[in-house]
């Protein structure tokens, strides 16, 4: 792994010094779900909530594509046309014309879908986006701008919904809670403190 750039470790020095603040306001210990998400979304630190830029677009003439990773929707369109005749079969089954797409990243997987889905004659349905990233929600806006009010942004689950669940590549992304069994075969939750040089580690309670 290259060394970090001054800027980037002056922001891994914030995000370290951010977690173990949150770590010493929860009495010294953070269940390890609450600690990733401050990891993940903590506002202008957090890995999805800092404007660098994480999902690549490969479309870039044959480049190697900026970004930390790449997802399949954005390899090629050829995965959300697939992904879109499955989700029109189960949108006629039920009766529906929602879909509800989780961590939405560039969008690309929603334009793909939502193009599809005008091809196979269900240009009457509403995409509904649950994206917790503030960068990637704005990428989003701009990408799907062409559809209009058909794309539409949740703040949270919606208390009831019909229609089609799309979720791809994003549970790596929610955090979880982690439990151990002890020597004594107790149930543990595992979680994250601070050793006595500043770095985090593990502790079950």
């Amino acid at each position: 792994v290259p060394p970090l750039s001054p800027s980037a470790r002056e922001h891994s020095d914030a995000t370290a010094a951010h977690l173990r603040a949150a770590i010493a306001a929860s009495g010294g210990w953070l269940p390890f779900d609450h600690w990733m998400a401050e990891a993940l979304y903590a506002p202008g630190l957090g890995y999805y909530a800092a404007g660098n830029v994480k999902l690549a677009d490969a479309d870039d003439g044959g480049k190697t594509p900026a970004g930390d990773f790449v997802t399949a929707p954005q390899l090629t369109p050829l995965f959300s046309r697939t992904l879109a005749r499955q989700a029109a079969e189960v949108l006629r089954q039920t009766d529906t014309r929602s879909v509800l797409e989780f961590g939405a990243g560039t969008g690309a997987l929603a334009e793909g879908v939502l193009h599809e889905l005008d091809t196979q004659g269900l240009s009457d349905t509403r995409y509904l986006i649950l994206e917790v990233s503030a960068d990637l929600r704005a990428r989003q806006a701009e990408r799907l701008a062409p559809f209009g009010d058909r794309v539409q942004w949740l703040d949270a689950l919606p208390h009831a919904f019909s229609g089609c669940v799309l979720a791809n590549e994003v549970l790596d992304a929610m955090p979880v809670s982690l439990f151990v069994w002890s020597d004594a075969g107790q149930v543990l939750e595992r979680g994250v403190a601070v050793d006595a040089d500043g770095g985090f580690t593990w502790e079950d309670r």
